[in-house]
């Protein structure tokens, strides 16, 4: 009898280990119980939550400092207890967030070319949970909007650029929240919970939109939101223990999963990590060898089991990298960072075999463009926009036009109005947002391949302890030079208390020798 083969054009994705000298050795990767991913990665640095006594510790290495680490290379040590969980900021990579078991979630602004000593002193602490936290994931589309997610049952929506709480999900999740994930607007958000319930939650109005039943093991499960379908991917286990996947129309859970599959009888939680440009959804296992990848398709049965990676070492937990910043000229479709149990971390390279070494437009769809499509203050106000996106071209990456704004009414209870859109009513962020549309508009930005000779550089300006610091324009160079001018005047307040404790001995042996 003859087998049809399923035709897919991601059917032969293999991956490709990176050599021992390229990786990451010596690391003292922790072996807590907490079930996340242990670590976050972006186009600068790699970072990995530590295994440390007396407090909790990760580090942040430099993503071409290759090789062994040292042993006491500087580390980010600035909770007092477990480090849970950490997410780099995706519109600054300089910007990481972390959560502990110490209740707090911090923000900690770590310098170009790595950290020189050890670094205690965040650029912000938050405090409003009442137990520990476990989870963050930073907001798709709005600029400074962090959620985190606790054992207290409450999900805290910070602006993390006022330090505020902004909303919070409570009452809705009876037991622990195992995972969280908001989907491509951010409107929404999705979760699990021990109570093997699947929700659907509006923060903003701390509603539940739809819930159902999910997974009905005992351990652990994950959610995730499938780019912009209506799909829900969830891993968990089943009542007899069997590791299993379910997708689910994410409009109407109370009808059950749109299908359920068992994977197989590990006993490991399993992470699953969704891909927009290929519709392909790559599970890792925890304690695992491998790791397997299935293609999400809008028909039944929803889901197409392609491949997997195998390797000789076990996997402690794993990040990717942004997507714009794989090498897509070699045909790269996903790179991952993987934790090793014996303290290395080890790059993958997941790949589509192709012989023409020309650029394949066809697996390239637009993708993530590391820019914010709107302001902390616009999402808080009701308004939803999609994520801004870069396009691949075989000149380098192109800059989307910034999407506009979704024509859907202020959401109940917001903290705010709308601003209006005329200009002379905007703040000043809103009114360079304004600019850029307006640029955007008639032209296309371009980060081209290679570094171009003619462009002038940009003027500089002087801070007040004599340092030079480019004039800001964007976004991001208003938040760097905020942070150096903000690192500046710590130092000089340290050294105004120096001159005062000097003032004050001299002022006392003066008084001794008249007496």
């Amino acid at each position: 009898m003859s087998r049809i083969v399923r035709s897919s054009k991601f059917r032969h994705v293999f991956g490709t280990p990176a050599k021992n000298e390229n990786c990451y050795t010596n690391i003292k990767i922790s072996k807590g119980p907490w079930e996340s991913n242990m670590c976050s990665v972006n186009s600068k640095f790699v970072a990995v939550v530590l295994e440390s006594q007396g407090g909790g510790a990760f580090t942040v290495i430099p993503v071409d400092k290759v090789g062994r680490v040292d042993i006491n290379y500087p580390k980010v040590c600035g909770h007092r207890s477990l480090v849970m969980d950490i997410a780099w900021n995706p519109f600054d990579e300089n910007v990481i967030a972390s959560c502990s078991e110490d209740c707090t979630v911090k923000l900690w602004n770590i310098p170009d070319g790595g950290l020189k000593e050890n670094l205690d002193q965040p650029l912000i602490s938050l405090q409003r949970h009442q137990r520990k936290v476990g989870h963050l994931h930073w907001h798709p589309t709005a600029e400074n909007i962090l959620a985190s997610s606790g054992f207290d049952c409450v999900i805290i929506i910070w602006n993390v650029g006022t330090g505020e709480e902004v909303f919070r999900v409570s009452g809705i999740h009876p037991e622990n929240i195992l995972s969280f994930d908001w989907n491509y607007d951010g409107s929404l958000l999705a979760t699990t919970c021990k109570d093997k319930r699947i929700r659907v939650i509006d923060p903003r109005r701390n509603e539940v939109v739809t819930e159902g039943q999910g997974h009905t093991g005992a351990k652990p499960s994950r959610v995730i939101f499938c780019g912009p379908t209506d799909k829900l991917f969830t891993t968990g286990f089943s009542r007899s223990s069997e590791r299993q996947y379910g997708v689910w129309n994410s409009s109407n859970l109370s009808n059950g999963a749109l299908t359920f599959e068992n994977i197989d009888n590990g006993s490991g939680v399993l992470f699953p990590f969704w891909d927009e440009g290929t519709h392909m959804v790559y599970i890792v296992g925890k304690g695992d060898t491998q790791i397997k990848y299935f293609e999400l398709v809008e028909n039944p049965p929803y889901v197409h089991f392609l491949t997997m990676y195998q390797s000789g070492n076990s996997q402690r937990g794993a990040a990717v990298l942004p997507k714009r910043h794989i090498n897509y000229m070699l045909c790269e479709v996903m790179r991952f960072f993987k934790l090793q149990n014996k303290g290395l971390v080890e790059p993958i390279s997941m790949t589509v075999p192709r012989k023409s070494e020309m650029f394949q437009d066809d697996i390239y769809p637009p993708a993530y463009a590391g820019i914010p499509s709107m302001t902390a203050e616009e999402w808080i106000s009701g308004m939803n926009k999609n994520p801004c996106t870069v396009s691949f071209t075989p000149d380098g990456l192109v800059y989307n036009k910034p999407p506009e704004a979704k024509k859907d009414a202020p959401k109940k209870g917001s903290l705010m109005k709308t601003p209006s859109a005329e200009p002379e009513n905007m703040t000043p962020m809103q009114a360079k947002v304004h600019e850029y549309e307006k640029r955007s508009s008639s032209t296309e930005l371009r980060e081209p391949r290679s570094n171009s000779a003619s462009v002038s550089p940009p003027p500089i300006i002087t801070t007040t302890t004599g340092s030079s610091l480019v004039e800001p324009h964007t976004d991001a160079e208003y938040r760097k030079a905020y942070f150096t001018v903000k690192e500046e005047n710590a130092d000089l307040k340290l050294q105004i208390e120096e001159l005062k404790k000097k003032l004050a001995s001299l002022e006392r042996r003066a008084t001794y020798k008249r007496h």
